[in-house]
């Protein structure tokens, strides 16, 4: 009786190992090869001391979504498909609700969002950093998204006025000079 369960337990842990790690290498492709898209931040109060460092997140394009839907809102848990295209900034601009099978023409990106109870949301809603680097990223003003072709989208990094990613940590400083 016992004989058949560590087998059916085996092959259930590699089953669910081999799920999570195909979830990873899917975020992992679109992250290294998806489609870059960035949106602009809106203020928020960018720290909480309880969690640590890290910035909370809020975009320019979920306000417009949340304002323009609020009339007939869609049903909590609802996902939306939208598309973007940029500005003559390279900055990413809500043009429409994407209709389903719709063919996107050149310059469009195809993301796909979540509307819950308090309006539209992208995935990430705040960016961890290191200790002591909270001066660098308050000068975020642009979240870089890497979408894939299905409008998944994944928060890359986070961007200056001027469209320079804001790296995740500074490279120590080499020396010229090696140490006997």
């Amino acid at each position: 009786m016992m004989r058949w369960r560590l087998p059916l337990f085996i092959i259930a842990a590699v089953i669910t190992l081999l799920f999570l790690n195909g979830i990873v290498w899917r975020h992992e492709q679109t992250l290294a090869q998806g489609h870059a898209v960035l949106l602009p931040l809106r203020p928020v109060d960018p720290r909480s001391l309880m969690q640590g460092d890290y910035m909370a997140l809020d975009y320019q394009l979920t306000q417009q979504l949340t304002h323009d839907l609020m009339a007939a809102p869609p049903a909590a848990g609802q996902a939306l498909a939208i598309v973007l295209g940029t500005d003559s900034d390279g900055v990413a601009q809500f043009l429409r609700m994407a209709k389903p099978g719709e063919q996107l023409q050149a310059g469009e990106t195809l993301v796909r969002l979540k509307w819950e109870d308090n309006g539209a949301h992208l995935p990430s809603n705040s960016y961890f950093f290191a200790e002591g680097e909270a001066t660098r990223f308050a000068q975020a003003r642009y979240a870089i998204f890497r979408v894939a072709s299905d409008g998944t989208a994944l928060l890359a990094g986070l961007a200056d006025e001027r469209h320079n990613t804001i790296p995740d940590r500074l490279q120590a400083p080499t020396s010229a000079h090696s140490n006997p």
